[in-house]
C-alpha cells in the first residue's frame, strides 16, 4: 500500500457513545462517562480501526455496579489506528466528536460529567479536558494512565501495522514530548484525580506510579490515590471499584505543596 494512502487510512477514526444498562430516562443529575483503554489487536488490521468495547464498560460489571447508585453510566469507544492524541478531536463516521458527546450530555440536564478513562483511556480524557475546558466536563478520574508514557508503548511487541501509530504515541518518549510541547494545564472548572495502580511494586506491571502521576500533575495540586492493583485488573476489582466511585461521589479539590509532598513520599518514594 502506498505511505500516503496508509498514513490518510491511519487518521480516518471512529468512536462510538452509548447509554449503558437498559434505562433510556435520566435517573441521577451525574453523568459518568467510562473510556477504554489500549486492546492488543496482533492478529486482525481491520479490528483496530473499529470503536470495540472493553468488557468492563457495562453496567452490570463490578465497577458498573458500585457506580450505579451515583450516576448514569454511558461508555466512549474508540478505534485505536491513530495516535492518542488525534482521538478526542476526531469525528467519527456520524461527523460526531467528543466534545458534541458532552455537548448532548450537559443538554440533557446533567449537572456533573465525568470522564473515567483507563490506561489510554485517561490520557485521552486528559487531552479532552485540557483542549476543552469550557465543553462541561466537571472531573477527570484517570485509573493507570501512562500519563508520561509506558515501555510497553516503544517495546514492539505483537500488533499489526495499523495500530503501530496508537502503541507509539504511548511511548516515555512521545507523551513526555506531548507534555513539553502542549504545556497546556488541567483547567480550574474541572476536578482531577489520578488513581495510581502500585500492585506491581514501582508500578501496576505496565505502568509505573512516577509515570501515572508524574510531577507536571503534582505541581498543579492534582491528587493521587493508590490503589494495590495490577494494570489489566485495574477495572475489574472490588477494591478499584470502591475508590473509583469513592471519587466519582465526593469532592476532589486540588492539594496543597504539603498534600502532594506526602503523597509523593508514599507512592512514589
Amino acid at each position: 500500500m502506498p505511505t500516503l494512502l496508509f498514513s490518510a487510512l491511519l487518521l480516518q477514526v471512529d468512536t462510538s457513545f452509548s447509554r449503558l444498562g437498559d434505562s433510556i430516562e435520566k435517573t441521577s443529575a451525574r453523568a459518568v462517562v467510562l473510556i477504554n483503554g489500549f486492546s492488543p489487536h496482533p492478529f486482525s488490521s481491520e479490528a483496530a480501526a473499529k470503536p470495540e468495547s472493553a468488557g468492563w464498560q457495562s453496567a452490570d460489571g463490578t465497577l458498573g455496579a458500585a457506580l450505579a447508585p451515583h450516576a448514569d453510566l454511558f461508555a466512549f469507544r474508540y478505534s485505536q489506528n491513530a495516535p492518542v492524541d488525534e482521538i478526542p478531536r476526531a469525528k467519527n463516521k456520524g461527523g460526531m466528536t467528543l466534545a458534541d458527546f458532552v455537548a448532548q450530555l450537559k443538554g440533557s440536564g446533567y449537572k456533573e460529567i465525568v470522564l473515567v478513562g483507563f490506561s489510554a483511556g485517561g490520557v485521552l480524557a486528559r487531552l479532552f479536558v485540557e483542549d476543552h475546558p469550557d465543553a462541561g466536563v466537571t472531573k477527570v478520574i484517570q485509573v493507570c494512565p501512562p500519563n508520561a508514557g509506558s515501555g510497553w508503548g516503544s517495546a514492539g511487541f505483537a500488533v499489526r501495522e495499523t495500530q503501530e501509530p496508537f502503541v507509539t504515541s504511548l511511548s516515555k518518549e512521545v507523551r513526555q514530548k506531548a507534555t513539553e510541547t502542549r504545556a497546556k494545564k488541567i483547567p480550574e472548572s474541572a476536578e482531577f484525580v489520578v488513581v495510581v495502580g502500585n500492585g506491581g511494586g514501582t508500578g501496576d506491571s505496565v505502568v509505573t506510579c512516577e509515570s501515572q502521576w508524574p510531577r507536571d500533575l503534582q505541581a498543579q495540586g492534582i491528587p493521587a490515590e493508590g490503589v494495590s492493583v495490577l494494570h489489566f485488573q485495574a477495572m475489574r476489582t472490588t477494591k478499584a471499584a470502591a475508590k473509583i466511585a469513592e471519587l466519582v461521589s465526593t469532592r476532589q479539590p486540588r492539594w496543597t505543596e504539603e498534600q502532594v509532598a506526602k503523597a509523593r513520599a508514599q507512592l512514589l518514594e
